[in-house]
């Protein structure tokens, strides 16, 4: 059952109402519609020869640098910070999720690689990328969730509780459609060197699966539209980025495998959207509760505060990325003739992106303070019924 939550706005919020994140035309292009000009304009001149196709995944390696790799940086940053206070503090309502996603759930994946590379069993380390394949779907379909909301409480779209109960729950069921189609044949693919199997999953689970699917599809688009007719007002944005996230991005990987190195910069630039939003109203608020003058006035801006986070964030996406992976590989450690040369490569890899998963599922929960005093910052006074993420 959804909560309704009331805060007080900070006192910028109210000065500064806002019916968007970033900007009409900002928001559209970074929370979704930019991945469908970008993706049609590559149906349409899809590269065919070698060459092309390696330049093309070059330049989204590159991108990743910029886009994918810090955005996992900034749900870190995020989430660790004053961590002692959110995770063992009374007052704090997340406590223990703190405690369970910030503590328990990095040891225990630390202990899995370390038994699997110890034992020197590649078939057991390669069941991370399982796993990792399994909440990155799932991670995709409710960002996209999280996004609508957000988006139509900024509009003053109020969904009604069966309207969002549809919502969420098509968004899983179409996740899970798409888990089990890219499991569809009992097969070996490989990460970094590593091998790891996917799923028999026969026809006789499939086409009921996309049947239902389909049929939660067409009541949820019903019960969206009456609900957006009874509010006067669409969030745009907001069904953009529901769509591409549930439907393109998790489906199109199964037209062509260079496609799956292009869809990731459009879900972490969604992401990133929302995340500097977010940092940004953190900086104005301590812009305006500090010391305005003299060189604390610039060191204390908005600008400055957003531009040193998200340096950090290149930085501590590039270590975890690259930099300690591959310091790691070097020294080595781990049989070589069982994981080839990029072991800590895909353990830092999966390891990231499952911890990814599940400390997004805290930072954006329904109920987390913060997120109700800087996100939700467009209309003063109000109750919302719903976070994006998990």
């Amino acid at each position: 059952m959804a909560t309704r939550i009331e805060f007080a706005a900070p006192a910028a919020a109210l000065r500064s109402p806002r019916r968007w994140i970033n900007g009409p035309w900002v928001d559209f292009l970074t929370l979704g519609g930019g991945s469908f000009v970008v993706l049609g304009a590559l149906a349409a001149f899809f590269p065919r020869d070698d060459a092309s196709r390696a330049a093309l995944a070059g330049a989204m390696l590159l991108l990743a640098h910029f886009v994918n790799h810090p955005h996992f940086a900034h749900s870190y940053q995020l989430f660790y910070r004053d961590f002692v206070r959110k995770a063992f503090s009374d007052e704090s309502p997340l406590a223990a999720r703190y405690r369970f996603a910030g503590i328990m759930i990095p040891a225990l994946l630390a202990a899995f690689f370390a038994i699997a590379l110890s034992q020197g069993t590649a078939a057991l380390l390669g069941l991370a990328a399982n796993v990792m394949f399994f909440t990155v779907g799932w991670h995709y379909a409710k960002q996209g969730y999280g996004i609508l909301m957000l988006d139509a409480a900024r509009k003053g779209v109020r969904f009604p509780e069966t309207a969002r109960r549809w919502l969420l729950g098509n968004t899983h069921l179409v996740w899970f459609t798409w888990w089990l189609v890219a499991n569809d044949a009992l097969r070996a693919k490989q990460l970094w060197g590593i091998e790891y199997y996917l799923l028999d999953v026969p026809e006789a689970v499939l086409i009921p699966m996309a049947a239902l699917a389909a049929m939660s599809t067409a009541v949820t688009a019903w019960r969206l539209t009456a609900a957006c007719r009874a509010a006067g007002a669409l969030p745009v944005n907001g069904l953009v980025a529901y769509a591409a996230a549930a439907y393109v991005w998790l489906f199109v990987g199964r037209l062509d495998p260079i496609l799956l190195v292009v869809v990731p910069f459009f879900h972490s630039l969604q992401y990133m959207a929302v995340v500097w939003r977010y940092q940004s109203n953190v900086e104005t608020d301590r812009r305006d509760d500090g010391d305005r003058t003299g060189w604390r006035r610039w060191v204390r801006s908005t600008p400055f505060g957003l531009a040193r986070f998200a340096v950090a964030g290149g930085i501590l996406g590039a270590a975890g990325f690259w930099g300690a992976p591959l310091a790691a590989d070097a020294l080595g450690g781990y049989d070589r003739a069982v994981f080839g040369t990029a072991a800590f490569l895909f353990v830092a890899w999966t390891f990231i992106n499952i911890h990814h998963y599940f400390i997004d599922n805290v930072i954006w929960r329904r109920g987390n303070p913060e997120m109700a005093r800087h996100l939700f910052r467009a209309a003063g006074r109000r109750s919302y019924g719903g976070y994006p993420g998990p």
